[in-house]
């Protein structure tokens, strides 16, 4: 091998590496920390340069791995790990993943979500560790203090951030064909939250399902409404047996 030759692999070797330490992908589980880096690291893509997406075969990896619940259920979910921890964590987790999710937002000129792929997954996700995130710290607050007026006030705000996510249904157009793919998080995750804080106050909720849904021209969509609604008018029912 020529010194030319040489220097090439080298330089090739390098690059190599370069690209594959962007993102931890080799790890099992992601840390807040980890979830900072590669935030950081997106937000840092060279104009003209995609980030990491479903469709890319070199990234694809890394896009399922931002959306891995097993990333913040190994730490928020292990009872070996103090609430006080935990609950940290569960704040450290809930940054980073928002600002990833917010960097996934930009439009193109026709109004239509770059990365409505990705976007419709993150939204997902998020809500989903949501349900994660303020269970551990109502845990938290219950176990250091009585403030039932916090846990509350807490719930209420998760319920809320819930209708957030009907109200980005109005956008279904922007999302183009991958519209369908929020049927997911309101099939999978609205019943988990319902199940988790089964004494919040969901009447805004049902409310608002019933205005999108009559709204919204997505069948999947729909469809999911039409479970929601029927699961909070049931619940609504064996509320007031009780």
């Amino acid at each position: 091998m020529n010194r030319l030759t040489s220097f090439l692999a080298i330089i090739s070797f390098s690059l190599l590496l370069s690209c594959e330490s962007r993102f931890p992908t080799e790890k099992r589980f992601w840390t807040p920390e980890d979830y900072k880096k590669v935030w950081w690291e997106i937000y840092q893509t060279p104009k003209g340069e995609e980030y990491p997406r479903f469709s890319d075969a070199e990234t694809s990896e890394v896009m399922r791995k931002i959306v891995d619940p097993q990333n913040y259920e190994a730490i928020l979910d292990d009872p070996e790990l103090g609430l006080n921890y935990r609950s940290e964590m569960a704040n450290e987790f809930f940054e980073h993943i928002k600002e990833i999710t917010r960097t996934y937002m930009g439009m193109d000129a026709q109004d239509k979500f770059i990365y409505a792929e990705e976007l419709a997954a993150l939204k997902n996700f998020f809500i989903g560790f949501q349900i994660t995130y303020f269970r551990v710290g109502n845990e938290n607050i219950a176990n250091e203090s009585d403030d039932r007026a916090t846990i509350r006030r807490n719930e209420q705000t998760v319920i809320g951030n819930f209708n957030s996510f009907l109200d980005d249904l109005r956008k279904e157009k922007s999302y183009g064909t991958y519209a369908a793919n929020l049927a997911e998080g309101i099939n999978t995750h609205f019943p988990k939250l319902i199940e988790t804080f089964p004494d919040a106050d969901y009447s805004g909720m049902l409310s608002k399902a019933k205005a999108i849904q009559a709204k919204v021209q997505t069948p999947e969509i729909k469809d999911a409404l039409t479970n929601l609604i029927n699961t909070l008018e049931t619940s609504q029912a064996e509320a007031a047996k009780d």
